[in-house]
Formats: structure tokens, sequence, C-alpha cells
């Protein structure tokens, strides 16, 4: 499509431009007026005690003991149970308590007994009460779980790497980017649509006397 291509479908279709440029207006205000984010987060490694008689238990090349515990408190901690006692305990539902993925997400890897907690919020007082509450409801319930396990065999939890509160700044030449090819594609989708389908268009007023005038019965002449 040529400039003048362009320009010529801007002409005919001017009020669907204008349309969309207002809603781009909208989208742009809102994204410039929005508050920014807030994220905590760390990692959690799950450590195996130290026992005097032997074969340990816990010893493995794997460290397969310790990656079940792992993935089985990463879905504890994900649960409706648990989200309801953070809230109770005056935290948010942002957050995220998951396994240490070491591939991707097609082909996760769990292959190392850490999870990492991450809490989001609007304010970084809430990220950082949240990230507290979650990190302490984890450590309870990993020892309630253990609780007919003599306290020197529990495995037990460290918490590493606290990032504390940072807020969450997106890339605004993406941002700016974006809308603008969105803009571009929502408009040349509608003037297609718009095309196709031309009587949804109002016609000009002088097209319309000249299609009701050529539709009105011509009087027979004399005989």
């Amino acid at each position: 499509m040529t400039v003048g291509e362009i320009v010529a479908l801007v002409r005919r279709h001017w009020l669907a431009a204008g349309v969309v440029l207002v809603l781009a207006a909208a989208a742009l205000y809102t994204i410039k007026s929005s508050q920014p984010s807030y994220q905590e987060s760390s990692t959690v490694t799950f450590i195996a005690p130290k026992v005097k008689f032997f074969p340990n238990p816990y010893d493995s090349d794997s460290d397969y003991p310790l990656i079940i515990t792992n993935e089985l408190m990463a879905r504890v901690m994900m649960s409706p149970q648990s989200q309801r006692l953070v809230q109770a305990a005056g935290g948010t539902d942002d957050y995220t308590v998951a396994p240490v993925n070491l591939y991707n997400q097609q082909f996760p890897d769990y292959g190392v007994p850490e999870a990492t907690i991450t809490t989001t919020a609007s304010s970084p007082e809430a990220a950082h009460s949240t990230y507290v509450i979650v990190a302490r409801l984890l450590a309870s319930r990993l020892a309630g779980m253990q609780a007919k396990v003599k306290p020197a065999s529990r495995i037990v939890v460290h918490v590493a790497g606290d990032s504390g509160p940072l807020i969450q700044v997106g890339s605004p030449k993406r941002v700016y980017g974006g809308l603008i090819l969105l803009t571009l594609v929502a408009f040349f989708m509608l003037a297609i649509f718009l095309d196709r389908h031309p009587g949804l268009v109002r016609r000009p007023g002088r097209a319309r006397r000249a299609l009701t005038l050529a539709r009105r019965p011509q009087a027979s002449g004399p005989s």
C-alpha cells in the first residue's frame, strides 16, 4: 500500500480514524496515570538435617527427598488455604512460591531443592509485609507437616538473597511502540471492514438525494 492509498483510506474513513485515535489517547492516559508496582523476592533453600546414624536417609546424589519437599511446599503455599492464611495475617494474595526452574516453561527442570518467593503490591510497604508473612508461613507450615518428627531430624528452610521491595519499571519505548502499532492495526482492520461492508457507512447527503431520484418511477410521456 502506497502513501497515497493510505491517505485516501484515512480521508475515506476519517470518522473511524478519529475513534481509534480517541481510544489510543485514552489508553495512553491510563498507562501514564497508573501507579507503579513493587516486587520483593528471595530464594528459599531446603536443607536436610545432620543426623548421626548411618545411612543418612537424606543423603542422595540428586537431593531427591529435598526436591520432593520443595515441590510439595510450593503447592501447599499456593493452595487456597494458604492464601486465606496470608490474607488473615494482613498480607495480599499477590504472591507466588515456585520451585526454581533450571530450564524453561515448556520443559521445566526442578533439579535443585530451592524455591522463589515473590510478592507484588502497589506500595513497597505492602510488598515487604506480604513477603514477611509468606516466608514465615512457609516455615511454619513445613514445621507443622513434620510435627511428629524430632526437631533434630526435620528439614529446615534457609532464606537468602532478599531483594527488598523494588519498583517495577517497564520499557517506555516498548509500551509506546506497541501502542502505536496497535493503533495502526486497529484502524486498518476497521477501515477494511467498512470497505467490505459499504452499507454500514452513511452516504453523503448529495449521494443519497441522487440515489433517491434515480429510484423514483419515471413519468410516462404523452401518448
